[in-house]
């Protein structure tokens, strides 16, 4: 995605230099987690915006979120003095003066164009709507970049198979009746390799552990949806599978590797391991970390 990144930051240095301004960013909006995450910024003082994270009921990304509309400040912090602390970006990228403008795909806001000035500045009302036109530019560029990755994912789907998808293929022509296996939250897919790789030396662990001793073991495995942000793995044995607690340790340190929590049940009948993790730390690196239920990140 690095044309993207290119091509959107070549605009922000056109709009700068048009409207003679000291500051130019965007954020991208993450509806899942309800924040505001800048991305790319022209005249910045360092790059401390990219540490910003803004709740989208705060500050300049808030205001415009609940508006859809333009919203301007001259004079900063005066003018917000009681809200100061909410507008992060002014005040580590020093700015008197900013107009931000929103980003809207079918009245859906993905992200916020930020114009702002080291001094104080009144921005007239042509240049507020060639801030309008430069954000529907920016928005026609992504989605266009947007269209040309979901082409080239789809045309892979035939030929690509991730590596969690061949392990689990494998284990079951290994292990047979006694490996049940449901991936009924497909987003499993999406995962990066290094978190697909991390999560098959988990299911070794736990595979050969519970067949090292018996060959009629039988193990279920059901990878369902938890919320539109987590995903859940149940390991359920049907005789109990003895884990020793140096055992279970290892098992929690590979699952805390990424991120996620884990959590065992057991009686003499059955044992039930149940780990849930966050989906967007683990998938794969797709326009800054896209959200895989919405075209925008």
């Amino acid at each position: 995605m690095t044309n993207l990144k290119e091509l959107l930051t070549l605009k922000l240095h056109s709009l700068v230099s048009e409207l003679n301004a000291d500051f130019s960013a965007i954020a991208f909006y993450d509806p899942i987690n309800l924040e505001f995450r800048w991305r790319i910024a022209i005249g910045s003082l360092n790059d401390r915006y990219t540490s910003i994270v803004v709740n989208s009921s705060k500050g300049i990304c808030g205001r415009t979120l609940k508006t859809k509309r333009e919203f301007i400040v001259t004079n900063f912090p005066e003018e917000l003095q009681d809200e100061a602390l909410e507008f992060p970006i002014l005040i580590i990228e020093e700015l008197k003066s900013a107009v931000s403008v929103p980003l809207l795909f079918q009245s859906q806001l993905i992200a916020v164009l930020l114009i702002g000035q080291r001094k104080r500045r009144s921005f007239d009302a042509l240049e507020i709507e060639r801030m309008k036109d430069a954000a529907q530019e920016l928005l026609q560029s992504y989605i266009q970049e947007r269209d040309v990755e979901k082409t080239n994912t789809e045309e892979k789907k035939d030929i690509d198979t991730s590596a969690l998808s061949l392990y689990f293929i494998n284990e079951k022509k290994k292990r047979g009746k006694n490996l049940e296996i449901m991936v009924l939250d497909q987003r499993i897919t999406m995962l990066s390799k290094e978190a697909q790789q991390s999560l098959i030396s988990i299911f070794q662990l736990l595979f050969d552990r519970a067949f090292e001793k018996e060959n009629n073991f039988r193990v279920s495995v059901i990878i369902e949806l938890k919320s539109e942000q987590q995903f859940a793995i149940q390991i359920e044995t049907k005789t109990h599978l003895e884990l020793s607690e140096e055992y279970f340790s290892r098992l929690a340190d590979e699952v805390r590797k990424i991120n996620g929590s884990i959590e065992m049940v057991f009686d003499n009948v059955r044992t039930i391991l149940t780990m849930i993790f966050f989906l967007s730390q683990l998938v794969s690196d797709q326009l800054w970390n896209t959200n895989p239920h919405s075209y925008f990140p």
